[in-house]
């Protein structure tokens, strides 16, 4: 059906699965084309489903979130992988996202969150709750305010790095800002290639957080409300797939 969002969803906690899966195919626009147990048993359903937005469970048992993300994405390339998880480490949730994932939801929000994650991720947008940007962020902060060479390295950026670091931090890809700013998309990788090696940062994911820390973008920290557990920041994708670790080499 046009318009549909297909989603397929992977939970190794098979009476939790099901029960999400009929609450999530009774929403209007919504269809849960196929489930699996795991990675394994989702590999071969992927590319045969080609589903918009793959629901994963990320305290599954024995799981690598990152390795599991990156994966699903090479099984699916067109997809997004939104998360669900109790954990409330920020730095975990760092990784995910760096990994590829275009969200993560946590597991004690209503159900109406959930619904409004696939909508948004599936448009395009990264799905993070405002509490854990901030956390993020305030714990960036906190880590490179002990390193007394920041404000030199920031002095090294020129004006179009500057311009270029913004409108990463607005989620525009190199294309795009290449179109804003009336350069190539070759001289964009360049200049970003060049940020990341006067900031000393592995990929556009810190660079983002950096920018955010930094003043160098306005920080979804200052959007906070007043019910920051309930209300959530919904950030345009900052690019399809984030660096990956090994820290080194950087890439742009």
């Amino acid at each position: 059906m046009a318009g549909t969002i297909n989603i397929f969803i992977v939970d190794d906690q098979t009476l939790l699965r099901r029960a999400l899966s009929s609450l999530v195919a009774a929403q209007q626009g919504f269809a849960v084309v196929g489930e699996a147990d795991d990675v394994a048993e989702a590999e071969p359903l992927l590319p045969l489903l080609q589903p918009h937005v793959v629901i994963l469970n990320l305290d599954s048992r024995e799981m690598d979130a990152e390795s599991v993300v990156s994966f699903l994405l090479t099984r699916t390339p067109g997809a997004r992988v939104l998360g669900l998880t109790s954990e409330t480490d920020p730095q975990a949730h760092a990784r995910t996202i760096g990994a590829g994932a275009a969200g993560i939801v946590d597991k004690r929000h209503e159900p109406e969150v959930l619904f409004k994650a696939i909508r948004k991720v599936h448009a395009g947008e990264l799905w993070l709750a405002r509490y854990d940007m901030a956390a993020i962020v305030s714990g960036l902060v906190r880590l490179r305010s002990e390193d007394a060479h920041e404000a030199s390295k920031v002095a090294t950026l020129t004006r179009r790095e500057l311009e270029i670091i913004s409108c990463i931090a607005e989620g525009l890809r190199n294309r795009q800002v290449g179109e804003r700013l009336f350069i190539s998309e070759a001289t964009v990788r360049n200049h970003v290639s060049s940020i990341l090696d006067k900031l000393d940062l592995s990929d556009r994911l810190e660079l983002v957080l950096y920018a955010f820390s930094h003043g160098l973008a306005k920080s979804p920290q200052h959007q906070a409300t007043t019910r920051p557990r309930r209300e959530t920041a919904d950030h345009r994708q900052w690019s399809r797939r984030l660096a990956h670790r090994p820290r080194r080499p950087k890439t742009p």
